[in-house]
């Protein structure tokens, strides 16, 4: 009889732990809804009403500070390195995908945002989240002096000064601009600040 209890306990609790694992499938920790803009002129849609379609700005394009010529423009709104982020999202309405993640340098959260043609990553800085990264993913954007994913080295050399290797590295105010690559030809086009914080 005792036995059978015992069959009968461990059978629930395998139930019960099935039941539990089976709950936490359906989460997905590593992919968060974009924070909400305070900004009454927030271009963004509501959160769940996401489309495929890329977002359309509206109204004028902030202007912020540039600390260097290497500036990306990106749907007629200028990414500098190190700019408070806020209000060029509020412009640049929801990305197709964010992800935010504990910042290894910086009290607060590193945040991903990704669009159809770039990808914006920026630090936390007190209460604001400041730009860092900036990397154009396609050909449908180009660099203010006309270089882009599949342009030739031979091309990145004429707009910016001979490079060496796979990776031609141009650094201006607090921007590192880089091209990397393969087969002669450019793969990737990165923005990176500058600044004591980031090292």
């Amino acid at each position: 009889m005792m036995k059978r209890i015992c069959t009968l306990f461990l059978t629930l609790l395998l139930l019960v732990s099935l039941t539990a694992c089976g709950s936490k499938e359906d989460k997905q920790p590593d992919t968060v809804d974009p924070p909400a803009s305070d900004s009454a002129n927030d271009a963004a849609p509501p959160a769940d009403d996401k489309t495929d379609a890329p977002s359309t700005p509206s109204g004028p394009a902030p202007t912020p500070k540039a600390d260097s010529k290497y500036v990306l423009t990106y749907q007629g709104c200028e990414l500098p390195m190190n700019t408070d982020f806020a209000p060029l999202l509020a412009y640049l309405g929801e990305p197709a995908s964010y992800f935010e993640a504990e910042s290894c340098a910086f009290e607060g959260l590193d945040k991903t945002y990704t669009y159809d043609a770039v990808e914006i990553i920026t630090y936390p800085d007190g209460d604001l989240d400041r730009i860092s990264y900036v990397r154009i993913l396609n050909d449908a954007v180009s660099t203010p002096e006309g270089i882009t994913v599949g342009s030739t080295a031979e091309e990145v050399a004429a707009a910016y000064g001979e490079g060496s290797g796979n990776q031609y590295d141009y650094e201006d105010g607090d921007c590192l601009l880089s091209f990397i690559l393969k087969d002669g030809k450019v793969v990737s086009v990165e923005y990176t600040a500058l600044n004591d914080m980031l090292g």
